[in-house]
C-alpha cells in the first residue's frame, strides 16, 4: 500500500509539471531544464513551480537574474554574463552522444562552482588495465568490489580528473577547499563524476544562497526587466548610395533619439548608469540667447564620427543658410545601452546672431560604413 501510495504522489508531481509546462511558451519551459535550475535556492524552485503564465514566468526570470547582479541599478548584468559564458564553455567542451556539455557533470560544476583553482590542467591522468581500484584512486578509492566509478579489478579503466577549488575559490562556497575527481568510461567516453567524493555537493548546496546579492529584493525593478541589447552590426557598402532606415526604437543599432535641448550637459552622464534620455523630451522653442544644444544616440562600432551640422530657415524676409566644416566628432559609450553611445554639443544662438523665425535643424553623419541624415525643426522667439 505504502509503494503505492508513493508511486500516485509521483504521477501527481509528474501531471503537475507537465500541466505547468503545458501553459508555457518553449523559451520558459527551456529555462526551467536549463542550468540555472542548480542556482535556484529552495524558494525559488517553489516559486518557480508555481508559475503558470508566460508573464510570471518573465517575471520569476528578471528578479531572479535582478537578485545576483552585482551592481544593480544598471542594465548589465555581469553575473548573467558570467553564467552565459560559462554555460557556453560547458557546451563546446564537454558534450557527449549521451549529454549535452552544460548538462553533464563538468558542466555542473564549471557553471555552479566556477573554474576549478587548477584549471590549468585539472591534474588529467591516464587509465590503466589490470589497475586495482585502490591504487588508482589513492587515498579515496573504493572497496575491493571496485568502488569509485564502479569498475571491477582487473578491468581497462579510462582517463581520470581531479578537480580542486582551494583559497578563495572554495572560501565563497564556505568550504576549505572542494575536490571533484571524474573518470572517463573508456568504452564510451562518457565523463563522470566519481560518486564517492561528494564534498561538491555541499558546495552545490551552499552556490544558490552564495550567488544572491540583493537578497531583500522580492520585485524585478524596471532596470532589470530590460534585457541588455544584443546588437549584431551589417556594413553596408557606401558605392551603393544606400543608406540605411533609422531606427526609431532607443537602443536598436543605427542613429536615432535625436533630441534639441537648451542644456545638452545637463543630460545624465553615459558613465553615470542612467539612460540619458530616460524621461527627457526637448523642446522645439528657443530664445535669441539660449544655446541650441542636440543630442542623439548612436548604436554601432565606430568610435568616431564625421558629422556636418546645418542651420537653414527664414527670418525677416531673409534665407538662412549656416552650414559647419565637417569634422570629427567622438562619442561617448552608455554604460546602460550595450553597443549604443551619446553624441552632444551646444551652439549659442546669440554667436549666430539668428532673428526671430522657423528653422531646421539637420546633421549628416558617417560612421565609415553608413551614413546618416538627422533633422528637428525649431523656433526662435
Amino acid at each position: 500500500m505504502r509503494t503505492l501510495v508513493r508511486g500516485a504522489v509521483v504521477v501527481l508531481l509528474s501531471l503537475f509539471s507537465l500541466s505547468m509546462y503545458a501553459a508555457l511558451s518553449q523559451k520558459y519551459v527551456d529555462f526551467g531544464k536549463s542550468p540555472a535550475r542548480w542556482l535556484m535556492t529552495r524558494d525559488e524552485q517553489k516559486k518557480w513551480r508555481a508559475v503558470s503564465t508566460d508573464e510570471q514566468a518573465q517575471e520569476f526570470i528578471d528578479l531572479f537574474w535582478a537578485r545576483r547582479d552585482p551592481t544593480p541599478g544598471t542594465y548589465v548584468n555581469e553575473y548573467k554574463q558570467e553564467y552565459d559564458a560559462r554555460v557556453k564553455y560547458a557546451s563546446e567542451n564537454y558534450g557527449h552522444r549521451q549529454v549535452k556539455g552544460e548538462q553533464s557533470d563538468r558542466g555542473h560544476a564549471v557553471i555552479v562552482l566556477g573554474f576549478p583553482s587548477n584549471n590549468n590542467q585539472f591534474f588529467k591522468q591516464k587509465g590503466a588495465t589490470g589497475a586495482a581500484p585502490n591504487d588508482f584512486y589513492g587515498n579515496g578509492g573504493g572497496g575491493s568490489s571496485g568502488g569509485g566509478p564502479g569498475f571491477a579489478q582487473g578491468t581497462m579503466m579510462g582517463a581520470r580528473e581531479v578537480w580542486l577549488w582551494e583559497k578563495e575559490d572554495a572560501k565563497k562556497f564556505d568550504m576549505p577547499k572542494i575536490e571533484a575527481v571524474y573518470i572517463e568510461d573508456p568504452i564510451s567516453g562518457l565523463v563522470q563524476r566519481d560518486t564517492q567524493r561528494n564534498d561538491i555537493l555541499t558546495a552545490f548546496a551552499n552556490a544558490p544562497e552564495k550567488s544572491i546579492v540583493s537578497k531583500d529584493m522580492t520585485v524585478a525593478p524596471e532596470w532589470a526587466r530590460r534585457p541588455p541589447t544584443q546588437i549584431e552590426f551589417v556594413t553596408v557598402n557606401k558605392e551603393t548610395g544606400a543608406k540605411p532606415v533609422l531606427s526609431t526604437r532607443h537602443g536598436e543599432p543605427g542613429v536615432h533619439t535625436l533630441l534639441l535641448v537648451k542644456d545638452a550637459m545637463a543630460l545624465a552622464a553615459p558613465q553615470s548608469g542612467t539612460d540619458p534620455f530616460a524621461g527627457v523630451s526637448g523642446t522645439s522653442t528657443f530664445s535669441a540667447s539660449d544655446d541650441l544644444g542636440y543630442a542623439f544616440e548612436y548604436c554601432g562600432p565606430a568610435e568616431t564620427l564625421k558629422m556636418t551640422i546645418s542651420i537653414k530657415g527664414s527670418a525677416n524676409g531673409q534665407k538662412i543658410n549656416m552650414v559647419a566644416p565637417l569634422e570629427d566628432v567622438p562619442v561617448e559609450a552608455i554604460k546602460v545601452v550595450p553597443g549604443c553611445s551619446l553624441v552632444r554639443a551646444s551652439i549659442p544662438l546669440s554667436d549666430m546672431k539668428v532673428a526671430a523665425g522657423t528653422y531646421a535643424f539637420s546633421i549628416k553623419l558617417d560612421d565609415g560604413s553608413q551614413s546618416y541624415d538627422l533633422s528637428k525643426d525649431f523656433k526662435v522667439e
